[in-house]
């Protein structure tokens, strides 16, 4: 179920079951050891800690920066979190038997997975979905609405998980259960208060002290062998800047992963910061033909359905530095997410001029774009697309970026689907994100909802994901608590002025990076699915088995006609659906090798 085997720092799983069946609950998973009493069952593997504390035993995954795993344990039983402190990854239980008492925390972003089935008196708590998919207690029933919140987000967003009943613990989250009850309440969010003061040079100077220092603290020790992410991004650019800088004994190694398709590559500017700071570069590309070998990679290693087409460079990269001996890899997730570098955080500041134009100018201008969406031209129909999203508020407007499902709702499902979930499910979800937390200027709303799920729920997932695939850990220095909590006293036009993204940023990071990386325009880390969905025969052909083969039809969740729409209309070019198309085939393969019966 799981290889290969972790080897190395925060790597591990288990399960544990409390309650009447707990033995049965669990069984004895390959490779897990076993332990506990009459009512408590557990099974771990790997780098799984446990400890007692007076009556009060805890378990946990943990690579912490900040913090003890049993520090403050009766506290939390009491129902404080001390753990809020902590800086790292890290899940914890915490039991005491005789008071029928059990709590259970997420860190600050879910950067590890926890997952809980209640069952009549009984609760199962594990790190991997498919552990508790393997218990006689689990129904492993789709989830109708978390599989249509996938064909919108690309993932499954927490609490749900794609079986029903089986609940993920969202980020910062503490749950407590006593008595056959679990209950969850959220101990940590991002806040922004914006009441840092000073001009522009002594807002930069303070945050380049705050950056350079949480990239110090998440280094790793000499003694491990680690090295960097390196995209060719500002993000990843800057933490191999920043730790070549700290200690020139030690020779930073960085892994990249570039494409032949153009417009895909980034490693130029890759090897170009490792040339500057005298860093070791290892790097790769990858093809069609790798591409199609590492999504059953991607099928297999997810316990969930993932459709982030970027989980394949990933794991590549995983890859690469794994078999340079890697154990530990720092990562740049988050840095656009607190420094304001998402292209459509500018793209959002012009829709909301747009929003704000008085009713009647808005109408002819919608009216304009609906004409223009008539026609067969990519060009005309982002006419109409701009001034439909524009029309909208936020978090609806956002929304629209992640809105597969919904936009193709009444043709793409089927008849049975649609009267499981509606249109709007998954809008409705992020519209409950939205509104978690305190006030906050326009801008840092939406940053706070991708740091909830854009970050915790998809990239986090897919850098997690392919790392253990590997036995890899990972760190992220910039999704550190005191950092992200720093960046909240900034002002909103600190991170996007007008259309100048990471405004701050890059004067923080004068000196550090190139001046070529801080110009360069922000591409992503995509897969060329687009690319080779109009100019690959044999890619098109295998995506055409998979969708329309008899088992994929026997599910009765989509119209294939729809889906014969969506392959003529982007191999035609007149709109990119390569991220629709990528996830119904993610889909079905998953749903093939993990939920159904052989």
């Amino acid at each position: 179920m799981f290889e290969p085997s972790p080897r190395a720092g925060v790597i591990g799983d288990f399960i544990c079951a409390f309650g009447p069946q707990a033995a049965h609950a669990v069984g004895a998973p390959d490779g897990f050891a076993l332990s506990g009493a009459t009512d408590l069952c557990i099974a771990s593997r790997g780098a799984v800690r446990h400890g007692q504390v007076g009556a009060n035993h805890w378990l946990a995954l943990a690579d912490l920066v900040t913090g003890d795993c049993d520090d403050g344990v009766a506290a939390l039983q009491a129902g404080t979190v001390p753990q809020a402190h902590w800086r790292g990854r890290f899940v914890q239980l915490v039991w005491n038997a005789a008071r029928d008492r059990l709590v259970a925390l997420s860190d600050h972003f879910s950067t590890l997975p926890l997952y809980v089935l209640e069952h009549g008196p009984n609760v199962l708590l594990a790190t991997d979905l498919r552990l508790i998919l393997a218990s006689p207690l689990c129904s492993r029933a789709v989830d109708p609405l978390a599989l249509y919140h996938y064909l919108n987000f690309a993932y499954v967003p927490a609490p749900l998980t794609i079986c029903r009943g089986v609940q993920h613990l969202t980020p910062a989250t503490r749950y407590a259960w006593h008595a056959g009850s679990g209950t969850t309440s959220r101990y940590w969010l991002p806040e922004y208060p914006q009441d840092l003061r000073g001009d522009d040079a002594t807002r930069a100077s303070a945050l380049r002290e705050q950056i350079v220092a949480s990239v110090h603290d998440y280094r790793p020790g000499r003694a491990e062998g680690w090295g960097c992410f390196l995209s060719g991004g500002t993000d990843s650019s800057s933490i191999v800047s920043i730790l070549a800088s700290q200690d020139r004994a030690e020779t930073v190694r960085s892994f990249s992963i570039g494409f032949a398709e153009a417009g895909y590559d980034e490693l130029g500017y890759a090897e170009l910061v490792a040339r500057r700071v005298h860093a070791h570069p290892y790097t790769a590309q990858v093809g069609r033909d790798d591409s199609m070998h590492l999504l059953q990679q991607v099928v297999d290693g997810w316990d969930q359905p993932f459709g982030d087409a970027s989980a394949v460079p990933t794991l590549a990269c995983a890859a690469l530095a794994a078999q340079h001996g890697i154990d530990m890899l720092l990562a740049g997730d988050g840095g656009d997410e607190i420094f304001g570098g998402n292209e459509r955080y500018a793209k959002d500041q012009v829709m909301e001029r747009f929003h704000r134009l008085p009713a009647p100018l808005k109408a002819v201008a919608r009216g304009i774009g609906r004409l223009a969406g008539r026609s067969s031209s990519r060009f005309l129909n982002r006419i109409d697309n701009f001034t439909r999203r524009a029309s909208l508020p936020n978090p609806d407007r956002f929304y629209t970026d992640d809105s597969f499902g919904s936009d193709d709702y009444d043709s793409l499902l089927s008849a049975d689907f649609r009267a499981q979930v509606p249109r709007d499910a998954s809008l409705e979800f992020m519209r409950g994100i939205y509104a978690l937390g305190d006030a906050a200027d326009p801008l840092h709303r939406i940053m706070r909802l991708d740091l909830q799920m854009a970050i915790a729920q998809n990239d986090l997932v897919k850098v997690q994901g392919a790392c253990r695939a590997h036995g890899i850990s990972v760190r992220y220095p910039y999704l550190d608590p005191r950092l992200v909590d720093w960046t909240g006293h900034l002002p909103a036009d600190c991170k996007v002025r007008g259309t100048h993204k990471r405004y701050l940023f890059k004067q923080a990071m004068a000196g550090i990076l190139p001046v070529e990386v801080l110009r360069k325009k922000k591409q992503g880390f995509g897969l060329p699915v687009a690319v080779w969905l109009r100019s690959d025969a044999a890619f098109g052909r295998y995506v055409r088995e998979v969708l329309f083969d008899a088992r994929t039809q026997s599910r009765g969740l989509f119209q294939r006609a729809c889906v014969e729409r969506l392959l003529a209309e982007h191999e035609r070019g007149s709109w990119d659906h390569s991220r629709g198309i990528w996830q119904l085939v993610v889909l079905e393969l998953w749903l093939r090798r993990h939920l159904d019966v052989a």
